[in-house]
């Protein structure tokens, strides 16, 4: 969740992901012209066929710290925790390029008939870097932990839920241990174990914030020693070695990882690697080309074109499928006035004029968006009745409108964003679209590890985002579902406060209906009523970049134990995997 072009932030809670996942954080989705897309894909090709040489260590920078770090359950996660997350914490599953899930740490993983229970068969002889087993009880603990905290439990209310055998006064999930390598996990409606429901689409949940897991020993020790908080242990492909906040997060290669490459070789290459926050893509740009980084991932679409230019020097590929949109997030709660009212979260999306917005701060990249359903997700149609085009004169009427009704002598925003050039930018034009149809508006500059706690709580009218990346609109039903909560000052993933029961209906139809169309059907329905109700503000489609020194080879190069590659932007845009990245030193 960031602001602005290239700093509104995904999830997701899940947030995206899962969940703050999630994802917390925005995303979105555009296009590159063919024939850099097809330079990259080149690229990827080309590094397939080579030769890996492990050993090595690189720098990676991302434009945001972390919230909570490195708790599953409490992190509040934007792309680039979820890509240092995945270092030392494996995954129950992940998608492929198929845009399937399958199993990581899970050997496999089955619904019944209905899709009211799901069993998961953990893969055998996997250890976490503490020597422990991983297991069907870590599993449980962790999907206990994660799934009923604050964050999580949200994002999978219709999991069942039963009284804890410690504890009959504490509801935890309902999972039965079937054998030491295997679970059960059933669904109810809102919880409720007598109400089990179909979930087509739950192991999708899976592949994000709420499938991390992390040793069992270590989340004893945590619940006793909370510092241990920044010495996570897992069963990744690398080992924490030290973490400083808003400074470095420096891993270093597991020794006895449990995958190998497809000539028998022990996964990861690299030896160590150096995790740097940089929030501004500009100056991680400048950081690239002076040697003092050697790879990052870039929504800023200034510093795609000037890398593009570069690609010779600077290989890079691009992500703009299931991608993130763009948008003014805005917090319609019923006691949030004026943005509450229809007529004036309508009249600020008329006033904006897009493709100046674009031009002026995206570059002149990207797609004008017309809603937070990106091109080629469930749900997505060109046609969904929301207008794009400036609309002085109409935006006047509308706020015209209202202050009438309301006997308002003004109306007033208040609008947040992060650090960034873009998002100043952003803010200032803006601020000049509506000061033209009668609005004030107030601006405030969050930091990013603010931002995402000061949505789940309501504290500003608007904000600059980046958010809803994925392949089905299930993976966004924490986010816009009355459930999630609705009131400003009180925790919710809704952030926008939509109570909407077209929305909800839709939500549901796609969440447990069997049939693939009528899923489609319904998440086009949400769709349309967003539009509609000017729910947020969409602006355009995103680009993701990932651009890196020619000697960084093996990026977007990572299988699935299946040997499936993983789709690396499914769900959350922005991040690469590490574990299949090496260093060429004739590079």
């Amino acid at each position: 969740m960031n602001s602005s072009r290239r700093s509104k932030r995904r999830p997701g809670v899940l947030l995206g992901t899962v969940i703050v996942s999630v994802a917390l954080i925005v995303g979105a989705c555009g296009g590159s012209d063919s024939g850099d897309e097809a330079a990259s894909d080149t690229t990827v090709a080309e590094e397939s066929m080579a030769t890996p040489i492990p050993g090595g260590e690189i720098i990676v920078s991302g434009e945001a710290e972390v919230s909570n770090p490195w708790i599953p359950a409490t992190m509040q996660c934007d792309s680039y925790c979820s890509q240092r997350a995945s270092t030392f914490f494996d995954r129950i599953a992940s998608f492929g390029k198929d845009n399937k899930v399958h199993g990581m740490l899970a050997e496999s993983i089955t619904p019944n008939a209905e899709y009211t229970e799901w069993t998961i068969k953990v893969r055998p002889g996997i250890l976490f870097t503490d020597g422990t087993p991983v297991n069907a009880d870590a599993l449980i603990q962790n999907l206990q932990t994660s799934g009923t905290g604050f964050l999580i439990a949200k994002a999978i209310v219709d999991v069942a839920k039963e009284p804890s055998a410690k504890d009959p006064a504490v509801m935890q999930l309902k999972i039965k241990k079937n054998d030491e390598m295997s679970l059960t996990i059933f669904t109810g409606k809102g919880g409720d174990q007598t109400k089990p429901l179909p979930w087509p689409g739950f192991d999708s949940y899976l592949t994000g914030q709420l499938g991390f897991v992390a040793s069992p020993a270590w989340l004893d020790a945590l619940a006793k020693d909370p510092t241990l908080a920044t010495k996570p242990i897992g069963s990744g492909p690398f080992i924490v070695q030290s973490y400083a906040p808003r400074e470095a997060l420096v891993v270093t290669r597991n020794p006895n990882y449990w995958m190998k490459d497809d000539a028998g070789v022990q996964l990861p290459y690299l030896d160590k690697i150096t995790f740097k926050v940089i929030e501004d893509s500009e100056t991680a740009r400048q950081a690239l080309e002076s040697g003092e980084i050697d790879i990052f991932s870039t929504s800023n679409n200034d510093v795609i074109v000037k890398m593009r230019a570069l690609k010779d020097k600077f290989p890079m590929v691009e992500q703009a499928d299931f991608s993130e949109t763009n948008y003014l997030m805005i917090d319609g709660a019923k006691t949030t006035e004026p943005i509450s009212d229809s007529r004036v979260r309508c009249a600020l999306s008329k006033a904006i004029n897009r493709q100046e917005l674009i031009d002026l701060v995206g570059a002149g990249l990207g797609k004008i968006a017309n809603g937070v359903f990106s091109p080629g997700q469930e749900g997505y149609l060109e046609d969904n009745g929301f207008d794009t085009a400036q609309d002085i004169e109409g935006a006047k009427a509308l706020i015209d409108e209202y202050k009438a009704e309301k006997s308002a002598t003004s109306v007033s925003v208040l609008y947040g964003h992060t650090p960034t050039r873009s998002g100043d930018q952003t803010a200032e034009l803006l601020k000049g679209y509506w000061a033209a149809i009668g609005v004030d508006t107030k601006i405030e500059v969050i930091p990013q590890d603010q931002f995402i706690t000061n949505a789940l709580f309501g504290k500003h009218n608007i904000y600059g985002w980046r958010q809803h990346a994925g392949l089905f609109v299930d993976s966004q039903n924490f986010w816009w579902n009355s459930a999630s909560g609705i009131k400003d000052g009180d925790l919710s993933l809704n952030f926008s406060r939509i109570n909407d029961p077209i929305v909800d209906e839709n939500l549901a139809i796609a969440r447990s209906d069997a049939d693939p169309e009528k899923r489609k059907a319904a998440a086009e329905a949400v769709n349309r009523q967003m539009a509609k109700e000017c729910y947020q503000i969409p602006t355009s489609y995103t680009i993701w970049a990932t651009p890196r020194k020619a000697n960084v080879m093996g990026v977007y190069n990572t299988k699935l134990p299946d040997g499936q590659p993983i789709n690396e932007g499914a769900g959350f845009s922005g991040q690469f995997w590490m574990n299949s990245v090496w260093i060429n030193p004739a590079g």
